[in-house]
């Protein structure tokens, strides 16, 4: 899918679903709530009793909600057989919000009477456009944030047992011999399978051994899942496997880490000596 930005969204069916389970999903979705209410994009504030009024909102939230994760689900069932093209999220938005305004401007008119039935029509090119609105927010500001594992998450504990041997080595066999995985946007990606990543804005750029992956994250959320000798982040926008890495090397008079495909990392000066150390120690 694209976002209102045409930007590229990473999003399984799956992971749709999964965002309502996040409390940061509906601490957003309450604010808006509350901003759709006070601002009332469809003037039937004064025109219906009070209770009515809040119950429609509230009705329509619940089934513009309902309609776009049918819709997404569908849409993930069409994808098995028709990967392509990719669909444009506002029309996503657009199919869901016809048929809810339909539905609240019915259950409104059966309960005050036909008055009021052209009022929500009328308005609803602004409607709709608020609505696109506050989703565009969330895309760009929040979604990031849920996809992104908390560190506890990432961290997996120990089972309770009884006392065992003094545990091995990092990077011993028992280590190695487990596949770890880097959590970036959201998705689990091998992270003997990466070579380089590079941050731009809100998406990074990951390049693996046969293919390129473009997601929403940032770049020290899925540092803070490596360590040292895993690779190093030479530049506040770019971090480098251990295995990508030809060594140290200088480009028009500026510091840049060699890689192995003869491509060049810049690394700011700031880090220099902290890219010293780490050649020193894990390159040899």
């Amino acid at each position: 899918m694209r976002a209102t930005t045409f930007e590229p969204i990473e999003l399984t069916a799956q992971q749709f679903l999964g965002l309502f389970e996040h409390r940061l999903t509906w601490r957003y979705m309450s604010l808006v709530f509350v901003i759709l209410i006070a601002a009332d994009p469809s003037g039937l504030a004064g025109r219906l009793p009070a209770g009515l009024f809040l119950l429609a909102w509230f009705a329509a939230f619940l089934l513009y909600l309902f309609l776009q994760a049918a819709l997404i689900v569908a849409l993930a069932a069409i994808r098995q057989v028709m990967p392509r093209p990719a669909v444009y999220w506002p029309l996503i938005s657009l199919f869901s919000f016809a048929p809810t305004l339909l539905a609240v401007e019915a259950g409104i008119s059966f309960f005050a009477g036909d008055v009021l039935r052209p009022l929500l029509l009328e308005r609803m090119l602004y409607i709709a456009i608020t609505v696109i609105l506050f989703e565009t927010i969330y895309m760009r500001f929040v979604l990031p944030r849920v996809l992104t594992p908390e560190p506890a998450e990432l961290a997996e504990p120990a089972p309770p047992g009884p006392a065992a041997g003094p545990a091995p080595e990092r990077g011993g066999p028992d280590e190695d011999s487990a596949e770890r995985l880097l959590h970036v946007g959201g998705q689990p990606v091998a992270i003997d399978e990466v070579q380089l990543i590079e941050a731009h804005e809100h998406h990074v750029h990951v390049r693996l051994r046969d293919d390129t992956r473009t997601m929403r994250a940032r770049l020290s959320d899925i540092v803070a899942q490596t360590r040292p000798d895993d690779g190093i982040q030479p530049h506040r926008s770019w971090w480098v496997a251990r295995g990508t890495v030809a060594g140290l090397d200088r480009e028009s008079g500026k510091p840049v880490l060699r890689l192995t495909d003869g491509d060049a990392v810049p690394v700011a000066r700031g880090r220099l000596p902290e890219v010293r150390d780490w050649i020193d120690t894990h390159l040899g």
